[in-house]
């Protein structure tokens, strides 16, 4: 590998390391780690004062007959609260790192696909160039040949019109290629180091089996967030419940009289009457968004049990006729130009037929070229959904589960 050509590897390594949209996660689980800290607190004690019997008057003028009363109070949290907050804060630090693996398969099959932009523009490029080479051949025999009389000046400028409209098109690609380079280089925020990516569009990774890649589905990405998120409401669903059962408050503290000169311990227990539950609306709010939770992984595995069907049978079609395109189609326009050219030596066609020939056998080669980037690219669709390797190069079998 040159200096100026990047293996898929190492754009995603880069992906991983730079991208900016997962560079924000270790703060989200500090901020995490801080709510987890938080909820496993318990509540402070109290201490109270009072003073009674002062600054009257008469007996109880001035502070001869206060009464001085010291209390230390303990709030005791009852449902098992603090226990239910630490579930409900390690779910969240949980669902922070589900949202994690999610984003980060979206962020490589982001740039698993502009780096097949950069490959397919690179062979269509090639593509280009090899019709150019076909086109100034065929119009320096044209020349050499209206020399002789035996071309038309009319078939050397419709030439001249072809190589200029080729040279275009080429140019056009070389920029179009400078644009993708720079777009891939995007995804770990950077200036390109390279100009070219490696890779052929025509080796084509193998398949695993449907049932295979289905049962790949319950490690997905997708589902393990919605699995997380509903445990995480099932866990808000019963905090709201402890949160409704109210909590118990003692209290034990010295009680001093200045006017017979004695002191006596204090007790309290104090609990709120609960005519009602004041936790009502929260309980019945989180038993709702749990259901929907459920409801909605439900949802979510019948999506990308359909989804991974139809991509699948999608890229078995696709297989299938980029494999008849190479063993029939293109080897009849092979045949076909073969043919065309000995017609052409002896005067049975003319250079319009030659050409013909020759842009039916360029048209069937950009035709594979065409089905095999729509592969790639509904492969790494697919390698999204399941959470599968995002890779390009083959051909092997693919593994069952991606790998950091």
């Amino acid at each position: 590998m040159t200096a100026q050509e990047l293996a898929i590897t190492t754009a995603l390594e880069r992906t991983l390391t730079s991208s900016p949209q997962l560079q924000l996660y270790p703060y989200q689980l500090r901020i995490d780690e801080a709510k987890t800290l938080q909820a496993g607190l318990k509540p402070n004690p109290e201490l109270g004062v009072s003073v009674e019997n002062v600054l009257g008057n008469g007996s109880l003028s001035g502070v001869k007959s206060a009464e001085l009363t010291l209390t230390l109070s303990q709030l005791i949290e009852l449902g098992d609260k603090r226990q239910r907050r630490l579930e409900s804060a390690s779910l969240g630090k949980a669902l922070t790192q589900a949202q994690y693996e999610l984003d980060r398969v979206d962020v490589l099959a982001k740039t698993m696909t502009d780096y097949l932009d950069v490959l397919e523009l690179q062979t269509v490029r090639s593509w280009t160039a090899e019709r150019l080479v076909m086109e100034q051949n065929a119009l320096q025999v044209a020349t050499e040949r209206s020399r002789a009389g035996l071309v038309t000046d009319a078939d050397v400028l419709r030439l001249k019109s072809r190589v200029l409209k080729s040279q275009m098109d080429l140019k056009a690609i070389k920029a179009e290629l400078q644009v993708a380079v720079r777009q891939l280089a995007a995804n770990w925020s950077n200036e390109p180091d390279f100009d070219t990516v490696q890779g052929q569009l025509a080796v084509l990774p193998m398949l695993p089996s449907l049932n295979e890649m289905l049962a790949a589905l319950d490690s997905s990405p997708q589902l393990g967030f919605y699995l997380t998120q509903e445990r995480l409401a099932g866990t808000l669903q019963n905090l709201a419940i402890a949160n409704g059962q109210t909590d118990l408050t003692v209290g034990a503290g010295v009680r001093r009289n200045e006017q017979l000169n004695e002191n006596a311990f204090v007790l309290s227990v104090s609990m709120p009457l609960a005519l009602s539950n004041p936790n009502a609306g929260e309980i019945e709010a989180a038993r709702v968004t749990s259901e929907r939770s459920a409801h909605q992984l439900k949802l979510s595995r019948q999506q990308l049990q359909l989804s991974t069907g139809r991509l699948y049978q999608q890229l078995t079609l696709l297989s299938e006729q980029i494999h008849d395109q190479q063993q029939a189609i293109l080897p009849a326009a092979e045949s076909v130009v073969q043919s065309t050219l000995k017609g052409y030596e002896t005067g049975i066609f003319d250079m319009t037929d030659l050409l013909s020939a020759h842009e039916d056998l360029l048209n069937a080669k950009r035709n594979i070229i065409d089905a095999q980037a729509q592969f790639h690219r509904q492969l790494v669709e697919l390698e999204r959904l399941v959470g599968m390797p995002l890779v390009v190069n083959g051909p092997a079998a693919l593994p069952s589960r991606m790998k950091e």
